[in-house]
């Protein structure tokens, strides 16, 4: 058994979260402890509102509401009534046996897991210091429940190895989430060439999970930690962070530099081939855009990877490739290769395919020749135009299409002429 704690300020955020899986039928509200009637007696609203203003009594308490996770592991088939005994137990021996909690049971993953809102905040409107006297001793507490419910011990679950050869996209739900992160970083981390956290990530992000080393400020950021989660297809993270210490391998920041440092000299061979495909691609006449890009080198095996600061900018580009499973950044392939540099590129590409003349010129002819060449060119018969380059469609159908007809004609030649029959005069 796993016990996540988080505390928050507001408790309908945390009850929306709930509820809106309940909505979908991913999680169903099995307990309603300490409220005046059944939770199936009360609305979504209801069950927020006595939670909401409990805390409402203490303004001084910032973060007053409680959002536990219990997880427990496939193996244990425990049963709903059974999922209640252990969250009372649980919040009896953490000191809140006596306040408003809701119980969730969501079902969005293969093992069981209970969701629990409560609020620290007591009728009275005092704060309550039992549970933050018990906080510490949280380890010694699911131990405890672990014991008396026969549940398998959180640490003596190891996760296998996991040697694979390849990895496909994780997605949430269909298996555990530390089983299917331990499989692609199997994968991943000691096959694929980086030379930094960025270019990691690119790679990360193609089996949909990234690594996270915490928020400027934070514990984790300051104690060097790391931590790996899902992320859906549209790239919001999704389900809880996996400590890297937790994972099999070890993965954790300590080994990701020394990956570094020994992969910086390892992706020196293939610079040169990326180097030639982007120029290919650049080059090309229907490249002008990021996304017309990626999408030409993406027909080489090889992902174009975008990152943005906050404002949206463009700070740099990752070019992740999987024939030769190495990872460079724009910035370091040279001068060339920047993000600025290649926007500008494809900008000047833009800009002079739009001040283009209308009248196509062959590339073909010597620039001595001119337009007068051109309109002197006689038609190229149909084997020699199937052995030469075509140029492009829409300027050829501007060369072969017939002229149209103007229709300003002056009325006088518009009018259809009829011929004066002669008068045969009668008098004699």
């Amino acid at each position: 058994m796993v016990a996540i704690i988080r505390s928050s300020a507001s408790a309908k955020r945390s009850c929306q979260y709930n509820e809106n899986k309940v909505d979908t039928g991913l999680a169903s509200c099995i307990l309603a402890g300490n409220y005046p009637c059944e939770a199936s007696e009360l609305t979504a609203k209801q069950r927020m509102l006595v939670l909401q203003k409990r805390l409402d009594l203490n303004e001084r308490c910032k973060k007053g509401c409680l959002h536990i996770v219990l997880s427990f592991p496939a193996e244990d088939k425990l049963t709903q009534a059974e999922l209640k005994k252990i969250s009372q137990t649980y919040m009896d021996h953490i000191g809140l046996a006596d306040q408003p909690f809701l119980v969730y049971q969501h079902l969005d993953t293969l093992h069981p897991h209970l969701h629990l809102v409560t609020v620290t905040v007591k009728a009275d409107g005092s704060g309550n210091s039992v549970f933050h006297s018990r906080q510490a001793a949280v380890k010694d507490v699911i131990k405890q429940i672990e014991k008396d419910y026969r549940l398998t011990p959180s640490r003596g679950r190891m996760m296998p190895a996991g040697k694979l050869e390849s990895a496909q996209k994780l997605q949430y739900g269909k298996i555990p989430a530390t089983l299917a992160i331990s499989q692609v970083l199997s994968v991943v981390l000691p096959n694929f060439k980086y030379s930094s956290l960025l270019e990691l990530n690119a790679v990360l992000r193609h089996y949909n999970l990234v690594a996270k080393t915490g928020k400027p400020g934070s514990k984790i950021r300051f104690y060097q930690g790391l931590t790996y989660q899902m992320l859906a297809d549209d790239g919001r993270k999704i389900g809880t962070s996996v400590k890297a210490s937790r994972l099999s391998g070890k993965p954790t920041l300590r080994y990701l530099h020394e990956r570094f440092k020994a992969n910086k000299l390892a992706v020196l061979p293939g610079q040169q081939r990326i180097k030639t495909l982007i120029d290919l691609a650049l080059i090309a006449p229907d490249t002008r855009s990021l996304a017309a890009l990626g999408q030409r080198l993406s027909q080489q095996g090889v992902k174009a990877v975008y990152a943005l600061e906050a404002t949206g900018k463009l700070c740099e580009v990752i070019f992740v490739d999987f024939r030769t499973r190495s990872v460079f950044s724009a910035s370091q392939l040279g001068g060339r290769y920047t993000p600025s540099k290649l926007l500008e590129h494809l900008a000047e590409s833009e800009k002079s395919l739009e001040s283009a003349p209308g009248i196509y010129q062959n590339p073909l002819l010597k620039p001595s020749s001119g337009m007068a060449a051109l309109q002197a060119e006689p038609a190229i018969s149909s084997e020699k135009q199937a052995s030469a380059p075509l140029p492009d469609e829409s300027l050829l159908k501007l060369l072969l299409d017939p002229v149209p007809q103007a229709d300003s004609l002056p009325r006088e030649l518009k009018r259809r002429l009829h011929k004066k029959r002669k008068q045969i005069s009668l008098q004699l």
